[in-house]
């Protein structure tokens, strides 16, 4: 099935808010038509945008003074108005009978109108149409627009709507995107790109934080229509995403996930035959952080996890992991290593009892993933890092208190 399709209605004026609604949108599964991004140079907007009316699934209309040409004679054209919002909602009238409760789902955000009275009024006289039944996330009106916080969670309402809308869906497919372009089309698909460059660069640690919030969204609303069960999940990511996606669906949730490889599906191990993984726990004093490397690929992580350590305060123990063998890891190799490496590390903060885990890695990213997906009930904080010019840098801090 194909990923469901938002479309972000608003005015260029407001063009900082549609940007904080397309990546919150992205990040819980839909595909975004946002014409500063959709469509090519030289392309018919209009006809574009008329185009996304008529095929979205979640219609979000961001109305402001400036949206709503409150500063135009009531003459001079409304295009957003005439020919973005007046379609939808007389599409999603027309779809009412469908027994799905219309057709697409309509989300109006408020900005700078008033309250929801004056606003509804200016609506109705600019537009003829009643939208009192279709409110939305009431937005703060002593800021300058939408705050992130506040697009997080329109973007959540949509994604729950549609679920609740459609029903279950099966089989149960999940991609995750941090790196590349044009992730497939797939229900869910949790697409990060933008927010991180789609390519090697080492992402923001606001950025990681609003990526965690979102896989979490997506798990608790694909269990309230699905329940749990199968899950199959592929990853172009940053390795830290693939570790926060395995953690979200850890071994204590109802999911079972499989993690796709290069060659095959990889199963969480249930118990380990300790693999070809070298090295294991040191300890270095009674108390302090805890710091792990893994090298599956031959890419010296444990000398640039050394500078790190360095600019780091004086860790209680280190954990250095380094793969014996060479050549392709199958599938079952990647889910014997995940499993060997969790057991070590749990040793280890057994041990010590850190209040942070240091976690460096090169790895498939189907490894991180199952690596996440073990860590489970450990108090302490993973912090991952990600290479940026050539050292470490951090990326992302997952949380002890996380389930």
């Amino acid at each position: 099935m194909d990923s469901p399709v938002a479309m972000i209605s608003y005015s260029s004026a407001d063009q900082e808010a549609a940007e904080l609604l397309h990546d919150e949108l992205a990040l819980r599964c839909f595909r975004v038509i946002h014409d500063g991004h959709t469509f090519t140079d030289g392309s018919r907007i209009q006809t574009d945008m008329a185009e996304g009316v008529e095929s979205c699934d979640v219609f979000v209309a961001y109305l402001t003074p400036n949206s709503l040409y409150l500063d135009r004679h009531p003459d001079q054209p409304r295009p957003a108005l005439v020919g973005e919002l007046l379609p939808a909602l007389r599409r999603r009238r027309t779809s009412l009978g469908d027994g799905k409760g219309g057709k697409p789902i309509i989300i109006l955000l408020l900005h700078g109108l008033g309250d929801r009275q004056a606003a509804s009024e200016t609506i109705r006289q600019l537009t003829g149409e009643r939208v009192d039944s279709i409110w939305s996330t009431w937005l703060d009106q002593d800021t300058d627009h939408i705050t992130q916080a506040e697009a997080a969670d329109v973007a959540e309402s949509a994604l729950r709507a549609l679920l609740e809308r459609d029903g279950q869906v099966q089989p149960i497919e999940l991609f995750v995107a941090t790196r590349g372009t044009g992730p497939p089309s797939r229900r869910f698909t949790i697409d990060g790109a933008r927010l991180f460059g789609g390519d090697r660069r080492p992402g923001d640690p606001s950025n990681w934080a609003r990526l965690a919030a979102a896989v979490q969204s997506v798990r608790r609303h694909m269990e309230a229509v699905a329940g749990g069960g199968p899950l199959r999940i592929e990853l172009a990511c940053h390795l830290s995403a693939a570790l926060a996606t395995g953690r979200t669906f850890h071994q204590a949730t109802r999911w079972k996930p499989t993690f796709v490889t290069r060659h095959g599906e990889a199963t969480p191990a249930t118990h380990s035959n300790g693999g070809d993984l070298k090295g294991d726990f040191e300890r270095h004093a009674e108390s302090g952080d805890l710091i792990v490397d893994v090298d599956l690929l031959g890419h010296n992580v444990s000398a640039l996890t050394d500078e790190t350590a360095g600019r780091l305060p004086p860790a209680g123990g280190r954990i250095s992991l380094r793969r014996a063998g060479s050549g392709d890891l199958s599938a079952e190799e990647i889910s014997q290593l995940a499993r060997t490496t969790a057991d070590r590390i749990r040793k280890g903060h057994a041990t010590l009892r850190p209040n942070r885990i240091h976690l460096a890695m090169s790895a498939p990213a189907a490894y991180a993933g199952l690596l996440g997906h073990h860590l489970t009930a450990l108090e302490a904080d993973i912090v991952t890092y990600e290479l940026a010019g050539g050292a470490y840098t951090v990326a992302m801090t997952v949380r002890g208190a996380t389930p």
